[in-house]
């Protein structure tokens, strides 16, 4: 809940209830921006939390959902200045040493980003998304042994947290065990449906997608993308699906909205370009290897070498 300020002038009750409409006004701004944050629209999100801070300059919980806006926009360092600002506000904020660690991750910069995740959790043990992102960088640092330790030890204290099966999922996944990672899925969603549903329903089906258990793998991208329209991530992994099952059209039409919604993504032109290729619209085909070879994807390069030089001649 956020601190009203203290009024000191002649009609303390009128300028109190408005201080307390304006805290009200700006709760409502701060939940609209990390809305915008769940349902990835970042830029939205952004714009919310400058609301916020125009309404309430020097709030906290605004700088910290800025910089988190900004970090999954890739935009790290104007990212940390948010961050540090909202650290600089409340020292003792966890979220905004959470934060501040993925965004130390990001930059490849695991010792700063264990000491912040240890930060988070010193404030509050509970923060379970400071334990799993802690496990994450250390499996990334072939510490797969203590990463598995300390999720499957806080299990053990507190085995009733859907996060903590959800977390060890993560690195089953990243393990390739898939089986134990979708056992690890199932449990967190008995436990609490409501937890992290897109990320979960995500991470469930790409380990269904492992196994070849397609038609599950379908259905949990397909409940990802109802949850979250605007996620490429999720129509991406949706089209790997049909392209595996040689429903290429499908995998076409999902890659399409993959580009849509990020146009960055090297891989979905390639991925795509071969759907095109499976379906012999070898023009189209090439169109899109030699897009993602313009841009850096070297299996679209080849792909043109092999296949394309003729067609580039037409």
């Amino acid at each position: 809940m956020m601190k009203r300020p203290i009024i000191l002038f002649f009609s303390i009750c009128l300028f109190a209830c408005i201080g307390m409409s304006q805290t009200g006004d700006v709760n409502q701004v701060l939940k609209a921006g990390f809305d915008k944050i769940a349902s990835q629209e970042y830029a939205q999100a952004i714009k919310e939390f400058n609301r916020a801070l125009r309404m309430q300059p020097g709030l906290a919980e605004a700088y910290k959902g800025r910089a988190e806006a900004k970090y999954y926009l890739s935009q790290y360092d104007e990212a940390f200045k948010d961050i540090n600002k909202s650290l600089e506000i409340n020292s003792n904020y966890a979220e905004a040493y959470l934060v501040r660690g993925m965004l130390f991750q990001a930059q490849k910069q695991s010792a700063d980003a264990l000491k912040d995740f240890d930060k988070a959790l010193a404030i509050n043990p509970s923060l379970y998304e400071a334990l799993i992102q802690k496990a994450i960088v250390l499996y990334q640092n072939d510490k797969e042994k203590e990463a598995f330790e300390i999720l499957n030890n806080a299990i053990s204290k507190d085995p009733n947290q859907a996060a903590l099966y959800y977390g060890r999922g993560i690195l089953y996944n990243n393990k390739q065990k898939f089986e134990k990672a979708l056992a690890d899925f199932n449990k967190s969603i008995e436990l609490n449906a409501d937890y992290n549903p897109f990320y979960l329903y995500l991470a469930r089906g790409t380990a269904y997608l492992g196994i070849k258990e397609y038609e599950q793998a379908l259905n949990d991208f397909s409940k990802a993308i109802q949850m979250v329209p605007k996620s490429a991530i999720a129509y991406s992994s949706r089209a790997k699906v049909y392209y595996e099952t040689e429903k290429y059209n499908e995998a076409i039409a999902d890659y399409e909205k993959t580009i849509e919604l990020n146009p960055d993504n090297a891989a979905a032109y390639f991925n795509q370009g071969m759907a095109y290729f499976k379906i012999d619209d070898k023009r189209s085909a090439c169109e899109r290897f030699h897009k993602a070879c313009s841009m850096g994807n070297n299996n679209a390069c080849k792909m043109i070498l092999i296949n394309c030089m003729e067609e580039r001649k037409k």
